[in-house]
């Protein structure tokens, strides 16, 4: 399986479940994952991560393969999901930015989202769990550890 890694998921991981300084190994698999091209981001979701974590934006910077660039079909992808679901980018906060496209990227590359985001069951304010309601499968940090049989001792 591949992923495309969500902000929330870095954001839980980095602050509250999987510290570096106590969890290196859990972090040497991630980045053995990226490496290898099997877990892939945003550069909008590095960008939000430099609002809650200077250490964890410093180190995704340094992630050889890890950001995936747009381009064309991704940004169509883009325009069909906020035509559907137009409220991830009309919220005041900036956390929903990144939101649509790190669902165009798993769409078009056939990639299991990795998000801490819950579904909120409606279209009011959607969270990737609605906007992935439309067939594109996710699942969580704990989730992903399971899929890929890390052991973090």
């Amino acid at each position: 399986m591949r992923y495309c890694i969500d902000t929330s998921c870095l954001i839980a991981a980095w602050e509250e479940r999987y510290p570096i300084d106590h969890f290196p190994k859990f972090w040497a698999l991630l980045e053995a994952a990226m490496t290898a091209r099997k877990i892939c981001a945003l550069i909008a979701v590095h960008d939000e991560t430099e609002k809650k974590s200077k250490e964890l934006h410093d180190w995704l910077g340094n992630r050889e393969g890890l950001f995936v660039d747009l381009n064309e079909d991704m940004e169509t992808g883009v325009k069909v999901i906020l035509a559907k679901h137009p409220r991830p980018v009309m919220e005041k906060r900036q956390r929903f930015a990144a939101d649509p496209f790190i669902i165009a990227v798993a769409k078009l590359r056939r990639l299991t989202v990795v998000t801490e985001e819950k579904p909120t069951g409606g279209l009011n304010r959607p969270n990737i769990p609605d906007l992935c309601a439309d067939g594109r499968s996710y699942i969580n940090l704990l989730q992903l550890i399971r899929a890929e049989n890390w052991v973090i001792s």
